[in-house]
């Protein structure tokens, strides 16, 4: 403390720090106790708490004050600063040609913002109000907490999650401002107040993902971002979220993708038997080399060494680099397919080469299209994780059977994943770009897009493997983050990528040139096809009529529906709908160990999600009550009427020739 100032003032400020902390601490200790324990004997040794010469509480660090002015006036001052023109996200939905909708969820989303469009006097959306409740705000930095405690004064926040990267921070705050009535807030309008202290971006990030799991992720709409001060790790937070929201808004799925799912794997599982995935293979097989292959535009500078070392690796190829692989010479020992539309059908029949197909095993995702099972060898069956037609086969069939996750969205990470999967710790990466240096060469010169008018155009650039930088796209990035948390979850995997690409985290990159020349290995057809009938069998339902098992499940979907549809009553204003949506989303995703429960989660949480979320950001239009109001009821009585035609489409169609 600055010795100039009254002895007195400074012995009280003392005490008021002093209680300040106790009474947060002991509101930890029930509430947070993992906190708690962190900071029970903790000593700050960076950054301090000091009174400055005004007398003001102020944070001194580097034998510098943090705050220059007052620290309680200057964070007022930045939360109206910050109100001018809040940063948030915003909700909006792929909009469809009318004259092209493929599935009735495009109608009733794009319905829900044409009826906003039409009504008269809506026409941007309204402006953050003092009292207004704020569903979901990420903070960067909690300094003295002031801005905290400001913010909660002006307005009834229902969700926060605040990212301190300096333990030291978070100390003070803890001496400064009373958390107990902001955490209790919170719970009270069913949301939470989270604090992470110290840590990564990454796991800041992900945790606010965490966070949208447990509350529901239509919290993403209007989700606002404030940063406390700058930083290295507070600018970084701030710009990975900003760059990674997409993240939180992708991969929900729909329903009527579940439907088709659920008729794929009854008519791939049931009706062709085909071998389902149980198991790794045994140790020494591990050690071979593994091949995985995509369709990249660097694939082409790759078929050189892939023709020259094919009988020293067990080659493995992805979805349309099938084409170019054949037409060079280069013949998989194994193809991966993992879509679901009838179209795959005729992209693996332009390949062309249908007796080499017939020597080649395929192994898909139990949702593929039926069609393309009989034009290999021999079909094998890996059930999807997060899929309806997996919970079903593991909660009815056989819990045996291994469900595989980081297998989407492209084909290439559920061809990494089921290599991995099987036990296998030395892959190759060709042909895995995750992005073009070029608009007009995004793929293998000799694949079936060649020829056509498929063009891609980058959405941002990310660094590249042996480049500075290449262009990407939302989906190649998210592949790209699908499999570098694949292989981060398995450190023991080496896995070597010669891909003129991407650079792809926890590989190793190697050019071409500098890979060795693999030894030969002996009898690889039959490794082959000893390790496929070790990992793949179809004990459990050879006997069994899967389709009137399923059907025995579909009266309970149907009262989950009406439970689902009976939450919004009576629902008013966006505050209600909030409350109704939380209740929705959390009956829907607490399976409480029923069985029947996890699978409708599968079959109607994508959907949900969409529409919750499509509702909410449109309702933020309406700033007038009554009109609000209305809104409310048009857009809950077609989410409702959509819930009911989805339960209809399913009961009539699971068990129905498998759909396009």
């Amino acid at each position: 403390m600055t010795s100039q100032l009254d002895p007195l003032m400074v012995k009280i400020q003392t005490q008021l720090l002093r209680a300040t902390f106790i009474k947060n601490m002991a509101v930890l200790k029930e509430r947070m106790p993992a906190i708690h324990a962190y900071y029970k004997n903790y000593t700050a040794t960076k950054v301090q708490l000091a009174l400055d010469a005004n007398g003001h509480v102020n944070l001194i660090a580097n034998d510098a004050f943090v705050y220059k002015d007052n620290p309680k006036v200057s964070s007022q001052a930045q939360v109206a600063e910050f109100l001018k023109k809040p940063a948030h996200f915003n909700f909006d939905v792929v909009r469809t040609d009318p004259d092209h909708y493929n599935y009735k969820h495009e109608k009733v989303l794009n319905g829900i913002f044409d009826k906003r469009r039409s009504d008269s006097g809506v026409n941007s959306s309204s402006k953050l109000q003092k009292g207004d409740q704020i569903n979901f705000i990420a903070v960067m930095g909690s300094g003295l907490g002031y801005h905290l405690e400001n913010l909660f004064a002006q307005f009834s926040i229902r969700s926060a999650y605040i990212f301190e990267p300096e333990p030291d921070c978070f100390f003070a705050t803890l001496h400064c401002v009373d958390l107990g009535p902001m955490i209790e807030h919170c719970i009270s309008l069913g949301g939470e107040l989270t604090f992470k202290i110290g840590g990564s971006n990454d796991q800041y990030v992900n945790e606010i993902n965490a966070s949208f799991k447990r509350q529901g992720y239509f919290n993403v709409v209007k989700m606002y971002l404030y940063r406390h001060y700058l930083s290295d790790k507070t600018t970084d937070a701030f710009k990975m979220i900003n760059e990674m929201a997409y993240r939180y808004r992708s991969g929900w799925g729909f329903c009527e993708d579940e439907v088709i799912g659920i008729s794929h794997t009854l008519t791939n599982i049931s009706t062709n038997k085909a071998p389902t995935f149980s198991g790794s293979v045994k140790h020494y097989k591990r050690l071979l080399p593994v091949f995985i292959i995509g369709n990249g535009p660097s694939l082409d500078s790759s078929l050189g060494y892939l023709k020259d070392n094919q009988n020293s690796a067990i080659i493995i190829s992805s979805g349309t680099a099938l084409k170019p692989l054949l037409d060079n010479g280069v013949i998989p020992d194994i193809h991966v397919e993992q879509e679901r539309p009838a179209s795959i059908y005729q992209w693996v029949k332009k390949v062309g080469h249908e007796d080499t197909l017939k020597q080649m095993d395929l192994i898909c995702l139990n949702t593929v299209y039926p069609g393309i099972l009989k034009l290999f060898k021999q079909a094998h069956v890996v059930l999807k994780s997060g899929d309806a037609g997996s919970t079903f086969i593991k909660e009815y069939i056989s819990d045996n059977y291994t469900e595989l996750s980081h297998c989407n969205p492209t084909v290439t990470n559920a061809s990494t994943a089921i290599a991995i999967a099987m036990g296998f710790k030395n892959l190759y990466l060709f042909g895995i770009d995750y992005g073009f240096k070029s608009a007009e060469k995004h793929h293998s010169k000799d694949s079936a897009y060649s020829g056509t008018d498929f063009s891609l155009s980058g959405d941002f650039k990310v660094p590249g493997n042996f480049a500075t930088e290449i262009f990407t796209t939302r989906i190649f990035d998210r592949s790209r983050g699908v499999l570098e948390m694949l292989l981060a979850e398995n450190p023991d995997v080496i896995c070597v990528n010669s891909s003129d690409g991407a650079k792809i985290s926890h590989t190793v990159g190697s050019k071409i040139s500098d890979l060795p020349k693999l030894k030969k290995i002996k009898e690889k057809k039959l490794a082959v096809s000893e390790l496929l009938n070790e990992s793949f069998d179809n004990n459990y339902y050879i006997n069994r009529n899967l389709e009137d098992e399923f059907k025995i499940f579909l009266p309970k979907f149907k009262a989950y529906i009406e439970q689902l549809i009976a939450f919004t009553n009576s629902v008013k204003n966006r505050a209600e709908l909030v409350n109704a949506f939380t209740m929705q989303y959390q009956f829907v995703n607490d399976s409480q160990g029923i069985s029947s429960k996890k699978m409708f989660q599968r079959f109607f949480n994508g959907t949900l999600n969409f529409i919750q979320s499509t509702i909410m950001s449109n309702v933020y239009y309406y700033p007038e009550q009554e009109q609000q109001e209305k809104f409310i009821q048009y857009c809950l009585t077609t989410m409702n009427e959509h819930l009911e035609w989805l339960y209809k489409d399913l009961s009539e169609n699971y068990n129905k020739p498998a759909k396009t």
